[in-house]
């Protein structure tokens, strides 16, 4: 769709109207009458509008590959720049035929008498064209340029296809002329068929001539009185009778009335994934992703002696055979397009619900199928054509809001039309398409290098050359090697089947097998790898081999290729094979019935009179007795084992051999097997043997996959964020946190820090990140032989978010194959709840889904925790359900409004719902399968992701704050109050701007919440209480006195307060599901300074539950978003410019944290540096002490004054105080660590300023107020302050 600030397609159109938005008029307006098949002419003008530039700018991307965030930098330029061709060809009454890769082609139909004036008409458009859109200049320094193309004549139509899936082919000579048009013209250039200027008002243009190719380059119009082009205009809507008749809509086809009939023709010109997301009312914004496909481009060129009608024929054929082919593999026919004596059909696999693990290797097998069938049946074929590449694109709509295309847009689209006609006759393939195949090297050649137009690195091009059966048997090999460095986790009870297989075998004489299943990535060929170790150490003889899916197709392949490695012929030189098997057949088989092994082991025994009269069965019968025979012999000198990895693969005669082979020897099998694959009868008649016992594979434990983190990063401790990371996304695959932690060291995401380095206490924050981890690490026991050695830890890079880091390739390609599995409805669930987070609460989630109800968000719920893709948290994560804070006051737009409110009336009928479907007792899911969430997050273009984190950051911020019992407020008290704001902005769609940076959150953070209420603790009185006349009392003068009126003082609370303190603290779940996820969301959608406040709120948070080493991670990010710090004052650049409190308290908050680490020296520069912030110096000498001590005794209690009266200036006041009395109770535990005297003037000295800044507010029951904001305890509080205040008086 058009980006930027366009109109997205209403959801409350019709669905013909969605359809017929699809589709040219030529299509929706087609009278239907005889067979569809039959071809139709009419007189009609074509506009190709040709894009150039675009190839050369895909490249440009391709070279600095950023993968999925370049295609949505691409997409977004060409969308855009599209969408305004579309619609100015649109307002001068044209049908929008297609868009196929950069080249728009354009119809006006009308009778044969009207041409001249069509043809003036569509100049004009032409030339406004070139005007207005003929240079796009992108940032990437390629510029857009448009070539463009008129014909006019008789122009043939013809439907293509079946009653699934049809086609709208528009043929003729007319249709060649404008395509060459456009080959002629230049870079804004405007050029004329022969035909089209044979038939225009050659007087009313200024045109240059080309006689060598009969075209005629159009210069400008001359407008001669009494001509007026208005008039002209108004005529010629006379001729288009479906030209648009009202100014809401571009065309006619979007208001036609409902018609089933019509509905159901429109359908089969859409693929059904389409159709399917349509139908499922989803907005045309939410259809679009970005994910890696298989393209294959069929190109069928006949001879020029074809007739028109009997090529049309040929196409139906060709395009029946095709997409039957391809849609067994999950390809589908996008496209067929013309061009001179030929065409081109595009498929696509792995569409949008199409996805499957081997589309490579069908994409591959399926187009060399049709290659053969089009030579074979296709009369009057001149060369066929076929070319794949696999790689990452855009899936999804471009044009405009009227009429728009579903199409595919990626340097790989541009690499397989050039690779067609580099290497004409021949199935191409990509290097990544070779590669993802996993189909054997002999069935592929590598072609020669070859200039592409624009296509600067095509890498290596293969051509495919069907399935073939190589001259050899397999060799011996296992998929994995047992590593000695990293033992084997939590599979001993996997071992312990196998050594009981062995002795039952040993005592009973029995054939055993052992199957050990499990799903990918789970460890079975490691598994293996440790069998085949434990069984050569006990002086078994093994014969290991791993199976491909090509495998499965030659007959008795698994068999061949064990007895090769059984006579070691595997391994030998070829002249040396026959040799070698004669020594090893002599002892137990006949010298006449060698022979037999011809063909199996590629020798040449001399043909025996005995094997000649045997039929093919009676020698396969006679090979396997004499196969058992040698095996049977063998065992009785040495114990024999099988192990064949991914058994799933073996073909049905091996399964039944191995079968007979189980029945007549002590024989042991170990095999792998992937639950997910569909076995043959005769393998599932062999795993219902009493001998064979299938041992699950379970996932690791996070332990044990925290440790294997540890061995292959090479440290004894990682993060705690980087724990989370991988348990998120591995769910205790051990294959998935391999690969995970190889991309993390590619990408150079981490630093390595040695352990054994002497710990100093650090004088910069900077330095800080190893003592962090030190302080809560997740260690792993070395072993003894590597104590002495080097030792390190790791931690994540200060400028690295986890959260956005991108899968690898392969685990994304798993995890969308595992996603396009489920409905459609489904899918749209998991993408909406993707963007939330790993956990979320349904409420928000429905919050995203249009026009969804909770009975149906309930229902598809259901169905996707039953298998198992989300879960309910087991503890219930229920944020408070009392209101904390009032409406915002902050304007969304009207149609987010009717959204909530919808939303709000299905909350309000519980009754009605409990009826159709039972709310579960928790609200709050979390996924439950691994990489899932990521993968699907990716696959939102980057507007659209925006677009859902900035609905998400707008929902989450009405809980960002305290829970109902901590009375609401902010984690950092009066934290709203104290930043600078705006009044409400216009711009309704998205939040008030900032003044300071142009944030859209902090408008809403001022305004959104509520004074402190009648029950909060920091609400201030302009009287003095009760309490107030308590405390000044003369007779509280010893520390047990003191306490006992405090304690009394704190049983007086109101009935209110006693009923909230008896609710259970929120604050822990809004900090991970509601402050934690804002700092994401706003960092998604570029709010730096909205992130920053949050992280603030998360780290306070952090710190009230006492999660230190969290608290440290929030400021840490919010350190990377000020930017790296200059040893030079004048040269420090901050990336984001904050408010002064905010500054004081991120000093605040690091100095904390920095106190909970043990760094008291940085602790206490910092908390200066807050003190300085917020306008109240701390000495840093003695001399200093004493005279800030006076200044405190006298010189403060002369100069306080009234609060103010500005109410909005009393609250930053508020804010300022706390903070300035917070960072002084820091220092005064800061310098109480230290028993000299000179540490104790300076504690002493922070109490009093402590005092001092608590009494600006006039009466000590606000003292007593603020204090409560302390981090120490109440009583520890006043014990502290009475001693303190004792000390005092005598200093």
């Amino acid at each position: 769709m058009a980006t930027g600030e366009r109109e997205a397609a209403s959801p409350l159109w019709p669905v013909e109207a969605r359809l017929a938005a699809l589709l040219p008029d030529l299509l929706v307006f087609r009278k239907r009458e005889g067979s569809e098949s039959e071809l139709a002419t009419a007189q009609g003008v074509l506009l190709g509008v040709h894009v150039t530039g675009f190839t050369a700018l895909m490249d440009r991307f391709s070279l600095t590959c950023k993968s999925e965030h370049d295609m949505d930098k691409l997409a977004h330029i060409f969308s855009y720049y599209i969408s305004d061709i579309v619609e100015h060809v649109l307002c001068f009454g044209g049908d929008i035929l297609n868009i196929t890769g950069n080249v728009l082609l354009a119809l006006w139909t009308v009778k044969k008498n009207q041409l001249s004036d069509i043809i003036t008409l569509v100049a004009k458009c032409s030339l406004e064209i070139q005007e207005k859109f003929g240079i796009y200049h992108t940032r990437e320094g390629q510029d857009l340029q448009l070539k463009i193309g008129l014909s006019a004549g008789r122009i043939s139509q013809i439907i293509i296809g079946d009653e699934q899936r049809q086609y709208l082919l528009v043929i003729g000579r007319d249709v060649d002329d404008v395509q060459l048009a456009q080959r002629l013209a230049q870079a804004n250039e405007i050029v004329l068929s022969w035909n089209c200027w044979k038939l225009c008002e050659q007087y009313m243009f200024e045109v240059e001539i080309m006689r060598e190719d009969e075209a005629v380059k159009l210069r400008d119009m001359r407008i001669i009185d009494p001509f007026d082009f208005d008039e002209h205009f108004d005529k010629c809507l006379d001729y288009l009778p479906h030209y648009r008749t009202s100014a809401d809509t571009l065309r006619t086809a979007l208001e036609l009335d409902p018609d089933s009939a019509l509905e159901q023709t429109l359908r089969k010109h859409i693929m059904k994934n389409l159709v399917e997301k349509i139908d499922e009312g989803q907005p045309m914004e939410y259809v679009s992703e970005f994910r890696t496909v298989t393209i294959v481009l069929v190109s069928l060129e006949f001879h020029k002696t074809a007739w028109m009608l009997h090529l049309c024929h040929l196409i139906q054929k060709a395009a029946l055979y095709i997409s039957t082919v391809i849609e067994k593999g999950g390809g589908q026919l996008s496209r067929i397009f013309m061009f001179e004596k030929g065409c081109m059909f595009l498929c696509v696999f792995g569409l949008p619900g199409d996805k499957k693990p081997d589309e490579c290797a069908y994409a591959l097998e399926s187009s060399f199928s049709i290659f053969n069938f089009c030579w074979e049946n296709l009369a009057e074929t001149k060369l066929v054509s076929i070319s794949i590449t696999n790689g990452p694109v855009f899936c999804g709509v471009v044009g405009a809001v009227a009429r728009h295309e579903y199409t595919v847009i990626g340097p790989k689209v541009s690499l397989v039309a050039r690779m067609i006609t580099a290497y004409p006759g021949l199935v191409s393939c990509d290097e990544v398409t070779y590669l993802r195949s996993m189909l054997p090297a002999y069935n592929f050649k590598k072609l020669p290098e070859k200039m592409m137009k624009n296509i600067s690195n095509p890498g290596k091009i293969y051509e495919y050359l069907g399935h073939r059966r190589c001259i050899m048997f397999g060799k011996r090999h296992l998929a994995r090697e047992r590593s000695k460095n990293h033992p084997l986790l939590d599979r001993e009870k996997e071992l312990e089947a196998f050594q009981m297989a062995q002795q039952r075998c040993l005592h009973q004489k029995k054939g055993q097998v052992i199957l050990y299943e499990g799903g990918k990535g789970y460890g079975k060929s490691q598994l293996l790898a440790e069998v085949n170790f434990l069984a050569q150490k006990e002086g078994h003889r093994v014969l290991p081999m791993k199976l491909k899916e090509a495998d499965s197709k030659h007959c008795f392949y698994a068999i061949q290729t064990l007895m090769a490695i059984f006579f070691e012929i595997d391994v030998c030189p070829s002249y040396r094979r026959q040799e070698c098997l004669h020594r090893q057949l002599c002892r137990t088989v006949e010298e006449p019935l060698h022979c037999l092994f011809n063909d199996l082991f590629f020798v040449k025994f001399p043909l025996s009179f005995k094997v000649s009269h045997m039929d093919d069965l009676a020698r396969q019968k006679k090979i396997k007795v004499c196969f058992i025979r040698v095996l049977q012999e063998a065992v009785r000198e040495t114990p024999l084992i099988f192990l064949i990895d991914e058994a799933q693969y073996m073909d049905g005669a091996s399964w039944e051999f191995l079968e007979t082979l189980l029945s007549s020897m002590p024989v042991i099998m170990v095999m792998t097997l992937t639950p997910t694959f569909t076995l043959c009868g005769l393998a599932q008649h062999f795993l219902k043997s009493s001998q064979a016992i299938i041992v699950p594979i379970s996932k690791l434990a996070a332990t044990s996959l925290l440790r294997m983190a540890c061995w292959e990063l090479g440290v004894v401790s990682i993060p705690q964020e980087l724990q989370i990371y991988l348990l998120r996304r591995c769910f205790g695959n051990p294959l998935y946190c391999e690969i995970l932690c190889q991309d993390l060291l590619s990408r150079n995401l981490l630093l390595f820090h040695d352990l054994q380095e002497k710990e100093e206490e650090n004088s910069k924050w900077e330095n800080l990140s190893a003592n962090a981890v030190k302080s809560t690490m997740y260690s792993i026991s070395p072993p003894i032989s590597e104590e002495e050695q080097e030792r390190y830890i790791c931690t994540v890079k200060d400028d690295v978010n986890l959260d956005t880091v991108l899968l690898p390739p392969l685990l994304k390609e798993i995890a969308v194959n595992q996603l396009d599995q489920l409905s459609p409805e489904e899918q749209l669930l998991v993408k909406c709840a993707a963007v939330i987070g790993h956990s979320f609460h349904i409420d928000l989630l429905q919050h995203l889904l249009p026009g969804w109800d909770k009975n149906k968000l309930l229902q598809v719920l259901m169905a996707l925790v039953d298998i198992h893709v989300l879960c309910w948290l087991n503890k219930s994560l229920e944020l408070a359900a009392e209101p904390i804070l009032e409406p915002s006051s902050i304007k969304i737009t009207e149609q987010t409004k009717e959204k909530r409110k919808k939303s709000d009336t299905s909350l309000a009928s519980p009754l009605r719902l409990q009826e159709e479907v039972s709310p579960p007792h928790t609200e709050i899911l979390e996924f439950g399968m691994p990489l899932l969430r990521e993968a699907a997050w990716e696959l939102w273009p980057k507007e659209q992701q925006v677009a859902l984190h900035l609905k998400c950051a707008c929902f989450l911020r009405d809980l960002a704050c305290r829970c109902g019992k901590c009375h609401g407020g902010d984690f950092i008290p009066f934290h709203r109050f104290a930043i600078c704001s705006t009044k409400s902005s216009s711009r309704t769609s998205q939040f008030c701007s900032y003044k300071d940076s142009g944030s859209v959150l902090i408008q809403v953070i001022t305004d959104k919440l509520q004074l402190p209420s009648s029950q909060d603790s920091f609400q201030f009185q302009t009287k003095p209480s009760r309490r107030q006349e308590d405390f000044s009392s003369d007779h509280c003068r010893t520390e047990a006195e003191f306490l006992d009126q405090v304690n009394r003082m704190l049983a007086q609370t109101s009935h209110e307060k006693d009923v909230l303190t008896t609710k259970p603290c929120h604050c822990e779940e809004i900090l991970k599901l509601v402050l934690s996820p804002l700092t994401q969301h706003c960092l998604v959608i570029g709010e730096t300074t909205c992130a920053f406040y949050y992280l603030l709120e998360a780290a306070a948070a952090s710190l009230d539950l006492s999660d230190n080493y969290m608290a440290f991670f929030y400021l840490r990010k919010a350190s990377s978003l000020l930017g790296q710090p200059s040893a030079f004052s004048f040269l420090k650049k901050q990336k984001l410019k904050i408010c002064q409190f905010e500054e004081a308290t991120f000093c605040s908050l690091r100095s904390e944290v920095c106190f909970n680490m043990g760094q008291i020296t940085l602790a206490k520069k910092l908390a200066r540096q807050a003190l300085r912030l917020l306008k109240r110096n701390f000495p840093w000498t003695w001399f200093g002490v004493l005279f800030q001590t006076f200044l405190e005794k006298y010189w403060h209690s002369c100069s306080l004054r009234h609060p103010p009266d500005n109410l909005s200036e009393n609250k930053k006041k508020l804010a300022i105080l706390q903070q300035q009395v917070h960072c002084l109770s820091l220092l005064w535990q800061l310098y109480n660590l230290d028993a000299t005297a000179s540490s104790r003037r300076f504690a002493c000295l922070a109490t009093l300023m402590q005092k001092n800044s608590a009494e600006e507010f006039a009466n000590e029951a606000q003292v007593f107020k603020l204090m409560r904001y302390a981090d120490t305890s109440r009583n520890q509080l006043w014990r502290i302050w009475f001693s303190q205040f004792s000390s005092d008086l005598h200093f």
